[in-house]
């Protein structure tokens, strides 16, 4: 899983690195959404057509599974993806 550093300026805004652009396939003008489960926090690109969001229902059932994901230990921590990707991309 690709990771990158940015920092957060004094009025509180960051920049996200090219390569996560590229992943999420977001540009200029385009909105993120940052999800949060008190402890972790990630970044996912706002559909340009709001119909492939899905029902409420369908949302709910991808964040428990990524509850479960997260209770079940199925997710790296930050250190190894950070240590992963500064080998593949040679930082």
């Amino acid at each position: 899983m690709p990771a990158a550093v940015s920092t957060i300026t004094q009025t509180g805004q960051v920049s996200i690195p090219k390569v996560i652009r590229d992943i999420l396939g977001v540009g200029p003008r385009d909105q993120v959404e940052f999800l949060s489960d008190g402890e972790r926090v990630q970044i996912v690109a706002v559909p340009k057509d709001p119909l492939t969001l899905g029902t409420k229902e369908e949302f709910w059932e991808s964040v428990a599974r990524a509850d479960e994901d997260i209770a079940a230990n199925r997710t790296q921590s930050l250190a190894d993806v950070t240590q992963d990707l500064r080998a593949k991309y040679g930082l």
